[in-house]
C-alpha cells in the first residue's frame, strides 16, 4: 500500500501501509526483548545478566516511546489525511518529524543491526539431526 498509493491522490492511503508496518516493528522489538529477558542472556561487555537487562529494558521503554511518537503522528495523517501541526515546528534547524524520524531509524534500522550481529556471534546455532532411527513417541509406550 505504502508505495503503490501515491500520497498526493490518497494521504490516508498512502500512510497507512506504513502505520502498520511501525505496529508490526513494535511488536517484534518486544517479543525480541521478551525472549532475550526470558532467555537470560547475558552479555559480559554489558556487565553480565544485570546489565544486559537493564539495557534491554531501557532500550524496549525507548523504543516505545519514540514509535509511540510516530505512530501518533501517522494515525493522524490517516484519520485527518494532513500532516499534524506540532510535528511542522522547527527543532533548531530541523523540523520535529525530522528529528523524530532520526531517532525512530536510528532504534529500528540502526541498533538492530548491531544486536543481531552480536547476538548471531555469541549464541548457539540451530542443530538440525536427521537419521532413519524409528521415534518413540509417548503413545507408543505400553
Amino acid at each position: 500500500m505504502i508505495f503503490t498509493v501515491l500520497s498526493y491522490e490518497d494521504m490516508s492511503g498512502h500512510t497507512a501501509g506504513f502505520l502498520g508496518l511501525i505496529i508490526a516493528l513494535i511488536l517484534v522489538t518486544i517479543q525480541n526483548c521478551i525472549y532475550i529477558l526470558d532467555s537470560q542472556v547475558a552479555y559480559s561487555f554489558l556487565g553480565g545478566l544485570k546489565g544486559t537487562r537493564s539495557a534491554v529494558i531501557i532500550y524496549l521503554i525507548s523504543n516505545l516511546i519514540i514509535s509511540g511518537y510516530e505512530v501518533s503522528i501517522l494515525y493522524h495523517a490517516v484519520r485527518k489525511e494532513e500532516i499534524a501541526p506540532w510535528v511542522t515546528q522547527k527543532v533548531g534547524p530541523i523540523a520535529a518529524i525530522q528529528l523524530i524520524d532520526w531517532i525512530w531509524m536510528f532504534f529500528n534500522a540502526i541498533l538492530p543491526l548491531f544486536q543481531s550481529f552480536v547476538r548471531a556471534r555469541t549464541e548457539r546455532g540451530v542443530q538440525i539431526t536427521i537419521d532413519m532411527k524409528p521415534q518413540k513417541y509417548l503413545d507408543d509406550e505400553e
